[in-house]
């Protein structure tokens, strides 16, 4: 129940033929009382409607009088809580008067509140409706662990918000709230330049280079393939030829979408699926990631951290169709290169390695470990 609302007569004990009826509502959300004139019965209703007007008086600390001389409803607050007298008078040729007795909940309001290591807990005075309460941050995901209670998650982005919410009987409260940040996985394009290494990494995995394998066994080669799942799982005898021969795994996804377009649970599935499956058919579940189309923000590096991701990779220079760097300029000590499993894939990496000895370069392994003091940055050379 919502509220009580009671009225007794004051005056006449009998509506006169056309006298205008009365109705009235509460409105919980704003604790308003909502009144108005209706016709009244017989030829003389609509008549008699048009020459009446309005006045309710009576609640607040200042007895607030509001008046309808057009005939509108009249709208007038009341204090959450208590019980509030309205007098309400009809003037016209048909006069009258009434008075309400008006019964509002208490006000909801927040009894507690907690920040975990899932983000914001509220304790609210009565039991919530179970709806997604406006004025939060983009992504922030809501759930109700208990009719008390609303737990708000942690944001990919620390913000601030005002968050709008409604019991079961109706109340409202804005509630202003501090939303905490997820932890978010570095982005790296360039990795330590010691021993003037430079890195060799091959993207998505459609089609398998038994050249670059037999390259990788006769030189030791140290490649890093950013494998998508449903790619890997075409050729699954290939991949583990591939880190036989000292490749490293990396997470591309599993069916590669811009993740910049996800919701965070569904990039968060992307990562983590793929995290998984890949460690589970190779051996060892992926620690580095790259973002389908270098396509990152704050909710794709929350939702890598989410899917259990250290590093995401991205890449200083490319190798598909000739060597082309972040610059312009040569390839230098500390450069991630990017490739694709395509064919020809063979003769681009001939190309490069060729460029890579004329420069002094040494092809080193990927891990996480060859970030260490490196500054993160915010994106890629390009999409891939």
């Amino acid at each position: 129940m919502l509220a009580g609302l009671t009225a007794a007569w004051v005056g006449q004990q009998g509506a006169a033929p056309g006298a205008p009826r009365l109705t009235w509502a509460l409105r919980p959300a704003s604790n308003t009382v909502v009144i108005r004139l209706l016709p009244g019965t017989g030829p003389l209703g609509r008549s008699v409607l048009a020459q009446s007007w309005l006045i309710v008086s009576g609640a607040g600390p200042r007895h607030l009088t509001r008046r309808s001389l057009t005939g509108g409803p009249v709208r007038i607050p009341v204090p959450a809580g208590r019980q509030t007298r309205l007098r309400v008078r009809v003037d016209g040729p048909q006069p009258s008067r009434q008075t309400l007795t008006v019964t509002v909940p208490p006000a909801l309001r927040v009894a507690r509140s907690r920040s975990g290591p899932h983000g914001l807990l509220l304790r609210l005075s009565a039991p919530m409706r179970r709806s997604r309460p406006t004025g939060l941050c983009r992504t922030s995901e809501i759930s109700f662990p208990a009719p008390s209670e609303v737990a708000v998650a942690k944001s990919p982005q620390a913000c601030r918000a005002r968050l709008t919410l409604t019991a079961r009987n109706g109340e409202q409260a804005v509630v202003p709230v501090a939303i905490p940040g997820l932890p978010k996985v570095p982005l790296y394009s360039f990795a330590s330049p010691a021993g003037r290494a430079i890195y060799i990494t091959v993207d998505d995995g459609w089609t398998p280079s038994r050249q670059v394998l037999a390259v990788m066994r006769r030189t030791r080669l140290p490649v890093t393939a950013f494998l998508i799942e449903q790619a890997a799982h075409r050729d699954l005898g290939y991949w583990r030829a591939f880190v036989r021969a000292g490749g490293t795994i990396g997470d591309h996804t599993v069916s590669h979408p811009d993740l910049t377009r996800q919701a965070l649970s569904g990039a968060t599935a992307q990562w983590g699926q793929a995290r998984q499956v890949l460690g589970r058919w190779l051996g060892r579940p992926p620690l580095m990631g790259r973002p389908p189309y270098g396509a990152v923000d704050a909710a794709v590096a929350a939702a890598a951290s989410r899917g259990g991701l250290k590093v995401l990779v991205g890449w200083s220079a490319t190798a598909d169709q000739g060597i082309r760097t972040w610059d312009g300029k040569r390839l230098e000590p500390g450069e991630i290169v990017l490739l694709h499993w395509v064919p020809g894939l063979g003769q681009q990496l001939t190309r490069l390695l060729t460029a890579i000895r004329a420069r002094h370069l040494h092809p080193m392994p990927l891990t996480p470990a060859s970030f260490a003091g490196i500054a993160p940055q915010r994106h890629s050379l390009s999409g891939d």
